[in-house]
């Protein structure tokens, strides 16, 4: 599937592929891919590069965006930042570099694990010009408190340099959890063997999301862990796509 490479700001990480599809005349939405990674700079995008490609195929325009992340000229700041700009994107840049038409009155963002949280971070930011019509988080790492008391809190340190103890509040600035309602309307994936986030992060997430209004479904899948939404085969693979393509996948929750 041709891609197109798009920088949306002048550093290095400040870049994504955009997929589109053939054969289409309408404006055609677009889904814009986060990947996930502990927000190192140990991964890339090109985790979500087959995704990208298996949406085009289908018919709708896939944004699959980098971001500086921890060792790559990023820590909360920039990480948040470039999320806004890559969504902010979608409208400002996207349309002219389209071979397709785009309907930009249509995101749709993907995030797995560290990118489910900023997926769903950046859905509840509501001074960005583009708001996302669904949001589907993969494996979300969705309670960002609750991280930080477990071994995995060192990371989460280094991303926001800061302890949890010393400054609670830039912890929970940036958890979905402790920022419901986002009024984005919300699918939840989790894989019920997943060990590197428990499928409590999105058991709590979804719960919480739909007491405080917002449309909210919790789809687990027993049987898969964490990686497999990165696997064709899988059936958090498929959820994914029917997530992001139904017409109304909360019907079927």
């Amino acid at each position: 599937m041709p891609r197109i490479r798009i920088d949306y700001g002048p550093e290095p990480a400040q870049f994504g592929h955009l997929y589109t599809p053939g054969g289409v005349d309408g404006p055609v939405p677009v889904v814009m891919l986060i990947h996930g990674g502990y927000w190192s700079a140990d991964y890339h995008l090109n985790l979500a590069t087959p995704l990208a490609s298996e949406l085009a195929r289908r018919g709708v325009a896939a944004w699959n965006v980098e971001y500086r992340r921890v060792g790559a000229g990023g820590r909360w700041p920039e990480t948040s930042a470039d999320i806004e700009a890559a969504l902010a994107a979608t409208e400002a840049l996207l349309p002219e570099a389209s071979p397709v038409p785009l309907d930009t009155g249509d995101v749709r963002i993907i995030g797995h694990s560290a990118g489910a949280q900023l997926a769903l971070w950046v859905a509840g930011q509501r001074r960005n010009p583009v708001g996302p019509s669904r949001v589907i988080s993969q494996a979300g790492a969705l309670d960002l408190a609750s991280r930080a008391a477990t071994r995995s809190g060192s990371v989460l340190e280094v991303l926001f340099g800061v302890s949890y103890s010393d400054d609670p509040q830039v912890y929970r600035s940036a958890s979905p959890l402790d920022r419901v309602p986002t009024g984005v309307p919300t699918v939840c994936i989790h894989g019920c063997d997943d060990e590197q986030v428990p499928v409590m992060a999105s058991r709590l997430y979804a719960d919480a999301a739909g007491a405080a209004g917002d449309r909210v479904a919790l789809w687990e899948v027993p049987g898969e862990g964490h990686n497999a939404f990165l696997d064709r085969s899988t059936r958090s693979w498929d959820l994914t796509l029917q997530a992001v393509l139904d017409e109304d996948p909360w019907a079927h929750s």
